[in-house]
Protein backbone atom coordinates (compact mmCIF):
# COMPACT_ATOMS: atom_id res chain seq x y z
CA UNK A 1 0.00 0.00 0.00
CA UNK A 2 1.57 3.29 -0.59
CA UNK A 3 0.32 6.72 -0.19
CA UNK A 4 -0.31 9.27 -3.33
CA UNK A 5 -2.60 12.22 -4.30
CA UNK A 6 -5.77 13.03 -7.52
CA UNK A 7 -6.23 16.79 -8.08
CA UNK A 8 -9.33 18.13 -9.38
CA UNK A 9 -9.05 21.66 -11.78
CA UNK A 10 -12.56 22.40 -11.49
CA UNK A 11 -12.46 25.39 -13.85
CA UNK A 12 -10.89 24.05 -16.42
CA UNK A 13 -12.54 19.60 -15.43
CA UNK A 14 -9.98 17.86 -15.39
CA UNK A 15 -8.82 15.29 -13.21
CA UNK A 16 -4.99 14.85 -12.23
CA UNK A 17 -3.95 11.26 -11.78
CA UNK A 18 -0.42 10.80 -10.56
CA UNK A 19 1.87 8.77 -12.58
CA UNK A 20 2.96 7.12 -9.08
CA UNK A 21 -0.91 5.48 -8.55
CA UNK A 22 -0.85 3.84 -12.04
CA UNK A 23 1.88 2.32 -11.73
CA UNK A 24 0.73 0.81 -8.46
CA UNK A 25 -2.48 -0.07 -10.89
CA UNK A 26 -0.48 -2.15 -12.93
CA UNK A 27 0.37 0.26 -15.72
CA UNK A 28 -2.93 -0.19 -17.03
CA UNK A 29 -3.70 1.44 -20.69
CA UNK A 30 -7.44 2.35 -19.50
CA UNK A 31 -8.41 3.19 -16.29
CA UNK A 32 -12.50 4.01 -14.99
CA UNK A 33 -13.37 6.26 -11.58
CA UNK A 34 -16.39 4.74 -9.52
CA UNK A 35 -17.29 7.25 -6.77
CA UNK A 36 -19.09 5.32 -3.69
CA UNK A 37 -22.58 6.03 -3.27
CA UNK A 38 -22.44 7.88 -0.38
CA UNK A 39 -19.60 10.10 -2.19
CA UNK A 40 -16.67 9.27 0.52
CA UNK A 41 -14.67 7.84 -1.50
CA UNK A 42 -13.39 7.65 -5.21
CA UNK A 43 -12.30 4.39 -6.91
CA UNK A 44 -9.72 4.19 -10.03
CA UNK A 45 -9.10 0.70 -10.91
CA UNK A 46 -8.11 -0.31 -14.63
CA UNK A 47 -10.52 -0.89 -17.23
CA UNK A 48 -10.30 -3.36 -20.24
CA UNK A 49 -13.20 -2.18 -22.06
CA UNK A 50 -13.10 0.82 -24.48
CA UNK A 51 -16.35 2.86 -23.67
CA UNK A 52 -18.14 5.72 -21.70
CA UNK A 53 -16.91 4.65 -18.70
CA UNK A 54 -13.61 3.79 -19.32
CA UNK A 55 -10.27 6.78 -20.13
CA UNK A 56 -7.64 5.66 -22.22
CA UNK A 57 -4.01 5.96 -20.74
CA UNK A 58 -1.50 7.23 -23.09
CA UNK A 59 1.71 5.09 -22.64
CA UNK A 60 4.02 8.03 -22.77
CA UNK A 61 2.63 8.47 -19.37
CA UNK A 62 5.04 5.83 -17.95
CA UNK A 63 7.78 6.99 -19.39
CA UNK A 64 8.11 10.05 -17.11
CA UNK A 65 6.80 11.17 -13.46
CA UNK A 66 4.18 13.54 -13.86
CA UNK A 67 0.68 11.61 -14.48
CA UNK A 68 -2.13 12.50 -16.34
CA UNK A 69 -5.26 14.50 -17.02
CA UNK A 70 -8.63 13.58 -17.94
CA UNK A 71 -11.23 16.27 -18.83
CA UNK A 72 -14.37 15.68 -17.45
CA UNK A 73 -17.05 18.11 -16.62
CA UNK A 74 -19.47 15.43 -15.52
CA UNK A 75 -17.19 13.62 -12.77
CA UNK A 76 -16.22 17.20 -11.65
CA UNK A 77 -19.35 18.42 -11.41
CA UNK A 78 -20.65 15.58 -9.69
CA UNK A 79 -17.60 15.42 -7.06
CA UNK A 80 -17.73 18.93 -6.49
CA UNK A 81 -21.67 19.33 -5.73
CA UNK A 82 -21.46 16.25 -3.58
CA UNK A 83 -18.51 17.99 -1.31
CA UNK A 84 -19.56 21.83 -2.00
CA UNK A 85 -16.63 22.51 -3.48
CA UNK A 86 -15.74 25.81 -4.65
CA UNK A 87 -15.93 24.99 -9.33
CA UNK A 88 -13.04 28.08 -9.27
CA UNK A 89 -10.69 26.40 -7.30
CA UNK A 90 -8.66 23.30 -7.59
CA UNK A 91 -8.50 20.29 -4.78
CA UNK A 92 -5.84 17.63 -4.05
CA UNK A 93 -7.71 14.50 -2.89
CA UNK A 94 -5.41 11.73 -0.83
CA UNK A 95 -5.38 8.23 -1.51
CA UNK A 96 -3.48 4.64 -0.95
CA UNK A 97 -2.68 2.64 -3.66
CA UNK A 98 -3.29 -0.85 -3.30
CA UNK A 99 -1.33 -2.88 -5.96
CA UNK A 100 -2.40 -6.31 -4.92
CA UNK A 101 -6.05 -5.54 -5.69
CA UNK A 102 -5.23 -3.26 -8.27
CA UNK A 103 -7.16 -0.26 -6.84
CA UNK A 104 -6.20 3.51 -5.84
CA UNK A 105 -8.94 4.80 -2.99
CA UNK A 106 -8.79 8.22 -2.35
CA UNK A 107 -10.91 10.25 0.53
CA UNK A 108 -12.98 12.89 -0.99
CA UNK A 109 -13.52 14.55 2.08
CA UNK A 110 -10.12 15.15 2.76
CA UNK A 111 -9.93 17.14 -0.13
CA UNK A 112 -7.86 20.28 0.71
CA UNK A 113 -7.58 23.21 -1.66
CA UNK A 114 -4.64 24.07 -3.68
CA UNK A 115 -3.19 27.07 -3.69
CA UNK A 116 -1.88 28.93 -6.61
CA UNK A 117 1.36 28.74 -5.79
CA UNK A 118 1.20 24.90 -5.54
CA UNK A 119 0.42 24.41 -9.40
CA UNK A 120 -3.39 25.78 -9.96
CA UNK A 121 -4.20 26.07 -13.19
CA UNK A 122 -4.98 29.79 -14.31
Amino acid sequence: MQDTYISFYLKANRIHIFVDALRGLGSPSRICFMVEESGETLLVAPYEKRDFKSHSVPPEVYNGTGGMEVSSFKLCRIIADMHHWDISRSYRVPGKVYSEQKVAIFRLPEAEVIDRAEGELP
